[in-house]
């Protein structure tokens, strides 16, 4: 059953953005981040922080929460997404390598420590492709979501699925993968009891998506077919579409960049019906959060904007203006007058 947000005066709180995942200390990861991974992260939360615009079913934008960012809906309901690119030279995805590279372990882990809450999604989105065949991650996907489009041989996927997230956990920490004994064949990894039923239930929560485009092209697609029909149907005229994204990346960029407060601050709340806010958790997640109105500030008018002066307060003096006004004030009236006289031309006199 999901569990149900809480008012903010339940919280006794003005916020009113506490789904229980935002409740919950995420771990830390900086070890992993690059600059050109950040960018391209930046970029596909674009893509979400747009929709912001013009779809009420979108209420925020959470960045490195958890995940890369989490998306809040309307309903209640909220989305962690990891963001995995690959260069063109690389193959595509096959199952060991989303389990091990492409952050399936990762986002098991998290949806793991969020107690499996049903109104918890979880996507996979990458620009690379994904193998075909039997048993490849293209089957995989369709085995995913609440609706998937295939239901035969779920059983055998979910126990390799199962048995490569052991073999992560062999090398890697995660809290809510249990530990097996290490043997040389992936098949002969003992896979605990439960433990293939609870991968089941996480390919109900988890969507693939292989479709975004690449570091080289995803700037023009989300100006071309996101941001300027978006300024389109909101009707705002004159607006500078490649300032206004470049502020908008920006701000993304600063909300990934947060560093405040790096610590694990707490663990997940056993009962999420229970009132127990933590402020530091809550002032680390506004200032990671985008919203409708941060996004419209983001926007740059296409307007020439006329230089103005506070009152009292004289331009800047141009280079040379300072030597000419000198001599102007020391000059009597006279003498100016007579020196404007002899540098006019005769027919003006």
């Amino acid at each position: 059953m999901a569990v149900e947000a809480e008012t903010a005066e339940d919280a006794d709180s003005d916020e009113a953005f506490v789904h229980p995942i935002f409740r919950v200390a995420p771990q830390e990861d900086s070890g992993s981040d690059t600059l050109g991974n950040y960018r391209y992260q930046a970029e596909v939360a674009a893509q979400i922080c747009i929709a912001l615009l013009t779809q009420d079913s979108v209420e925020s934008v959470v960045c490195e929460w958890h995940e890369d960012f989490v998306v809040s809906y309307a309903d209640g309901s909220v989305e962690l997404v990891s963001v995995k690119h690959r260069g063109k030279r690389r193959n595509p995805w096959n199952v060991a390598d989303l389990c091990k590279d492409g952050g399936l372990a990762h986002l098991f882990d998290r949806w793991r420590a969020c107690d499996g809450l049903s109104n918890v999604r979880l996507r996979l989105a990458t620009n690379a492709g994904l193998t075909t065949g039997k048993g490849g991650a293209t089957m995989l996907k369709a085995m995913c979501g609440p609706e998937p489009a295939v239901t035969a041989g779920v059983d055998d996927m979910a126990k390799v699925v199962a048995q490569y997230l052991l073999k992560v956990r062999w090398k890697q920490p995660y809290a809510t993968i249990p530990e097996v004994p290490q043997v040389s064949r992936l098949a002969d990894i003992a896979i605990p009891d439960g433990f293939t039923g609870v991968v089941e239930l996480f390919f109900g929560a988890l969507q693939l998506d292989d479709e975004l485009p690449s570091r080289r092209h995803i700037t023009d697609v989300n100006l071309q077919s996101l941001l300027m029909p978006a300024i389109a149907t909101l009707q705002r005229g004159r607006v500078d579409v490649e300032a206004t994204y470049r502020a908008l990346i920006e701000r993304i960029e600063q909300s990934n960049r947060d560093q405040s407060d790096r610590g694990q601050l707490a663990v997940y709340i056993a009962d999420p019906a229970r009132v127990l806010h933590s402020v530091q958790i809550q002032q680390r997640i506004a200032r990671r959060r985008l919203t409708k109105d941060t996004v419209l500030d983001t926007f740059v008018s296409s307007h020439s904007v006329v230089p103005t002066f506070a009152r009292g307060q004289l331009p800047i003096v141009a280079p040379g203006g300072g030597i000419l006004r000198k001599k102007m004030a020391g000059a009597t009236p006279g003498r100016r007058r007579d020196s404007v006289a002899r540098r006019s031309p005769t027919h003006l006199r």
